[in-house]
């Protein structure tokens, strides 16, 4: 199986996955990243965080594979 490595960025940063995950296809990289994504932006808003864009950037042995991106903003109405 090809390993896959997913890579955080977001307005604080890159975060390079240097350990990765063995999975079946390339199907199966996009449904982690989007999984790894919600996770982010749900730790985000546990600590109360500032959201804007961030990427999951997937990327195999040899290169970039895709981009998982979401932009988030809070506005509160009064």
């Amino acid at each position: 199986m090809p390993r896959y490595y997913f890579d955080f960025r977001d307005d604080a940063g890159l975060t390079l996955d240097d350990i990765g995950e063995e999975l079946p296809d390339l199907d199966a990289a996009r449904d982690a990243a989007l999984r790894a994504l919600a996770e982010a932006i749900r730790a985000k808003s546990d600590v109360g965080a500032e959201m804007g864009q961030m990427f999951v950037e997937v990327r195999n042995h040899a290169a970039a594979v895709l981009t998982v991106s979401a932009s988030v903003e809070v506005i509160l109405k009064s």
